[in-house]
């Protein structure tokens, strides 16, 4: 479709032109968080999971200037929340690697830096990426990955289930919320500007099952390298709040990274 076509142009800029093109990331927030708008409680997931590839593909071309455009909107939290949430429903390859190099790049910045809400979310960021590296490493070996046939939409069960990623003494906000619906509402209904933006936030995303075409640099990252090297320059770097974010982790995922 044409709105995949210029969503993979995004992404495509994103992945090669690294520190080059700081400036579209504004415009590139304004079309995907409009599109949450329309779509955070949509039944089916698709959408969503597109928006997060686009989100996610922020993340990893500079984590301080996307956090930064999150913040901007106050949606930060909420939208952390809600990706976690859907990690597990995930069942495309793309969908899944930009996560995993979109979430943990959140530990590439220094915990100090970061909002106290996000940093709230490091030992369940760690844990959603370990466990799904994993799983995509174990889908590899099966011959089970990129095989482009039965990718399931998955349906939204946001109001049947609860997840239980949060401890309960964190302040974290649920996806749903008056505030947040609001401030994604706004940018839904009048935030967008220009024809293209426009074009994007108004057409259809569900049919952007063509994966298969996309490429870039990331196709060549092992994901569980990534998210050993990662952990490694971040215990590195912050030794004392590494240890309390390992004290918080289940051990499945300590040994894994191990």
């Amino acid at each position: 479709s044409e709105q995949r076509k210029a969503l993979t142009l995004y992404m495509s800029v994103l992945h090669n032109c690294t520190g080059q093109v700081d400036h579209v990331l504004t415009a590139i927030n304004d079309v995907a968080l409009a599109k949450l708008g329309q779509q955070a409680n949509a039944a089916k997931s698709n959408t969503r999971h597109v928006i997060f590839q686009v989100i996610g593909s922020c993340m990893y071309y500079n984590p301080e200037l996307e956090i930064k455009e999150l913040e901007n909107r106050a949606v930060t939290q909420q939208v952390f929340a809600q990706w976690l949430n859907e990690i597990d429903t995930m069942d495309d390859w793309l969908s899944q690697k930009l996560s995993v190099l979109g979430l943990l790049s959140v530990i590439r910045l220094p915990a100090s830096s970061l909002p106290q809400h996000l940093a709230n979310m490091i030992p369940n960021i760690i844990t959603s990426t370990v466990n799904l590296a994993t799983k995509m490493k174990a889908d590899a070996e099966n011959g089970q990955a990129e095989d482009g046939a039965g990718h399931i939409e998955a349906e939204d069960d946001d109001d049947d289930q609860e997840w239980e990623g949060f401890d309960e003494d964190q302040d974290v906000v649920d996806c749903n919320d008056e505030a947040y619906m609001s401030v994604l509402s706004k940018l839904s209904a009048g935030g967008v500007g220009g024809d293209m933006a426009q074009f994007l936030v108004g057409g259809d995303w569900d049919d952007l099952d063509d994966e298969d075409d996309f490429h870039s640099p990331i196709d060549n990252i092992d994901e569980l390298h990534f998210v050993n090297d990662i952990l490694k320059e971040a215990y590195a770097r912050e030794p004392e709040i590494y240890q309390q974010v390992q004290a918080a982790l289940p051990p499945v995922v300590v040994a894994s990274c191990q």
